[in-house]
């Protein structure tokens, strides 16, 4: 994963965003990165209306979101004297622009409204973290469920590259937050095709089991690699979204890889990711294997 890049904040002006700029400098501040502030001005639809007209209004917009994004930065650079902080305006479509963006950072930081009721994220975080060039982190948090202090991060692994680079990050996340990490594997039940009931449930106190052992291997990786750290193996007969989303409720932080063992070859991000961005309550980070 790139670590010379600067953290991208993506800001949309919206009350959420104030949220989302303060995980963004936390997590740069973290990391020892710059912070690189964006916005996205989206006027593809002024060139379809009204082809090669003059694009109305649009040159106000764009002094409105610069004063926006100058003062985001002013304030963060005045909270963080040794921070490097910069701002810029993206023109075009939002994801094909925070794409584009991403290949310069280490991380790109998205913002997602609080849920109310059975409301979900909308689609732009998922897509964005399916197409982005960098880790994706989308950040919600629920105003009535504070974050504890001894919260921990939690990854959900499934053997396949993208989860064992997602647990490679949640290490590290953990470990720069002074957390515990809860390292997660559930099995959904498979019903019998011969009636029988379901397969049986993991095995999660013999030590001999396969999917226990191959747990504990990377549990004991994780922690030979990141000294300190406090690592714990769940493994659970559960769908991977439920288990998930349900560990989230109490966590720091929820990882996952973009695309598991169950995705089609191809497909930039799994369902499980792409439910998990949708439905966690707390904020979810994405990891590409190749990120």
């Amino acid at each position: 994963m790139r670590t010379d890049g600067p953290v991208v904040v993506a800001l949309d002006g919206t009350p959420h965003s104030a949220r989302t700029l303060e995980w963004g400098v936390a997590e740069a501040v973290r990391r020892q990165a710059d912070v690189l502030l964006v916005s996205v001005v989206d006027d593809t639809w002024q060139v379809t209306a009204w082809s090669w007209y003059p694009m109305v209004g649009m040159t106000e917009i764009d002094t409105q979101v610069k004063e926006y994004l100058a003062e985001q930065e002013t304030q963060v650079a005045e909270r963080h004297p040794g921070l490097t902080v910069r701002s810029r305006v993206l023109h075009g479509a939002v994801v094909p622009c925070l794409r584009e963006i991403s290949a310069e950072g280490q991380l790109l930081v998205v913002g997602a409204q609080s849920r109310h009721g059975r409301q979900r994220t909308g689609t732009t975080g998922v897509h964005v973290a399916a197409h982005a060039r960098c880790p994706v982190a989308v950040v919600r948090t629920e105003p009535e469920r504070p974050v504890l202090p001894d919260a921990d991060v939690v990854v959900g692994v499934d053997g396949s590259s993208a989860s064992l680079a997602a647990a490679r990050v949640a290490a590290r996340e953990a470990w720069m937050r002074g957390r515990p990490l809860t390292v997660l594997h559930a099995r959904p039940t498979i019903p019998d095709p011969f009636g029988r009931g379901s397969v049986p449930p993991l095995a999660t106190d013999d030590e001999n089991d396969p999917t226990h052992k191959a747990a504990r291997v990377v549990a004991e990786s994780l922690r030979a690699d990141n000294g300190g750290l406090t690592v714990q193996v769940a493994l659970v007969d559960d769908d991977p979204v439920d288990a998930l989303t349900g560990l989230a409720r109490g966590a720091a932080l929820v990882v996952v890889g973009s695309r598991g063992l169950g995705g089609f070859r191809g497909m930039l991000l799994g369902s499980v990711s792409g439910a998990v961005i949708r439905e966690a309550t707390c904020p979810v980070l994405v990891v590409h294997d190749n990120g």
